[in-house]
């Protein structure tokens, strides 16, 4: 577990294989300010994790926040009986198998705001944590470098081949399938209207500054 922002956020990372190739998926760890936690895109929880969670605070929510991450749902479920688990909209059709409820439009209002981004093929809601000036997302920009962990060589050609390494870019199903461009800006338009300045991926670095930029960069080819 990595502390992102002193006392608010932490990340824990995992391994996963994907289309024939390794890296790393993220799990971001939100304090509210009752002292509460989310656990944002969960990655598998053993006792060790569990315990370093309940270390920081009492868990109020799983977040499911896309319907292309939710392998570890049940994994977080399990680690905490009871605790609701709220997912993006259609994720509940793709896994009936999981307790999921619709994400609350108003929950926690003063300590988020979140808007929802993508096409029928992928698509995630996307958080802003207004205390820590922090953006979470999953695949809504994508960050491989030469100096991200857990990535190998089909990986590595795989986001060479989709210009995506050493780039900030949307994951390939957003640049291939986004038709309604409108809507895409409009998305895009209201978390740039945010009050940020760090943004926590799922996949490869973190931006720990200027992640406006790299937003309004990565998502440019919806801009006209």
């Amino acid at each position: 577990m990595k502390e992102f922002v002193a006392g608010r956020v932490w990340l824990v990372e995992h391994p996963v294989r994907f289309a024939g190739g390794s890296l790393h998926t993220r799990m971001t760890i939100l304090r509210l300010d009752d002292e509460r936690l989310l656990l944002h895109s969960p990655v598998p929880i053993d006792d060790e994790l569990r315990a370093s969670i309940l270390r920081l605070g009492d868990v109020e929510a799983i977040v499911a926040p896309s319907n292309c991450h939710h392998l570890f749902i049940a994994d977080a479920q399990r680690a905490f009986p009871n605790v609701p688990t709220y997912a993006v909209d259609g994720l509940s059709t793709k896994r009936p198998d999981l307790a999921l409820a619709p994400f609350p439009e108003d929950a926690w209002a003063r300590e988020l705001a979140h808007v929802r981004i993508g096409n029928r093929i992928m698509h995630e809601q996307v958080v802003l944590h207004r205390a820590s000036r922090t953006v979470v997302a999953v695949d809504l920009v994508e960050h491989m470098t030469d100096e991200t962990p857990g990535t190998d060589r089909m990986m590595r050609f795989w986001m060479k081949l989709f210009g995506m390494w050493n780039k900030a870019r949307p994951a390939p199903e957003y640049r291939l399938f986004t038709r309604d461009r409108s809507a895409a800006r409009e998305g895009i338009a209201t978390i740039l209207a945010w009050d940020f300045d760090r943004m926590v991926i799922a996949h490869g670095e973190p931006f720990e500054r200027d992640a406006k930029a790299a937003l309004r960069e990565a998502w440019a080819f919806v801009a006209s």
